[in-house]
């Protein structure tokens, strides 16, 4: 009798640690990723308290271990100050770090404020960034409004572009064009 007490104990916790190591592995795989499908993103940066990004996209992969979220498959994007459109972004994806700051290979912004498109393009190693307190970095832009084309290399700018600065490009400026952009 004694005999199958043992066993049966012995049975229970082979089973007891099988059942623990496969509710580990399965807890582990939890926490390396989580996935949102068809997903309405929405940040609200804390380096910029009046703005909110809005997202619609086909999946939101976050990871907990880093902090960060890649939004894939982007069918809207825009970022609102105050409840006003300040821009629109077209990207494939845009990976959203910890501090809310945005990275992308490509990206296409509208500023219907001024009318002004900008194209940013990374290069190997540099990525194109939205970062929350400063604006835009770009190896590479090309930017095109009434009055203007401008293309080049390393950009930055403020939201707005009043402070925007590159080197290394070409400038075309017209004078007399009138703004015909829809607002």
């Amino acid at each position: 009798m004694a005999r199958y007490l043992v066993a049966a104990t012995l049975a229970a916790l082979l089973l007891g640690a099988l059942l623990r190591l496969s509710a580990g592995e399965h807890r582990g795989q939890l926490q390396n990723e989580v996935v949102l499908e068809d997903v309405r993103y929405r940040l609200f940066p804390e380096a910029d308290p009046k703005a909110e990004w809005v997202f619609a996209a086909n999946r939101v992969r976050y990871n907990p271990q880093t902090q960060s979220a890649t939004i894939e498959g982007i069918r809207e994007g825009k970022r609102l100050v105050g409840g006003k459109l300040d821009l629109t972004l077209k990207a494939t994806s845009v990976r959203v770090d910890r501090w809310d700051n945005l990275q992308m290979d490509e990206a296409w912004v509208f500023l219907p404020e001024a009318c002004w498109e900008i194209h940013l393009e990374r290069t190997p190693g540099k990525p194109v960034q939205i970062v929350q307190r400063q604006g835009f970095i770009a190896p590479r832009f090309r930017l095109k409004g009434p009055g203007i084309e401008v293309e080049g290399q390393g950009f930055r700018s403020d939201f707005a572009l009043k402070n925007a600065s590159w080197h290394s490009g070409k400038e075309v400026w017209t004078s007399g064009e009138e703004n015909t952009c829809p607002r």
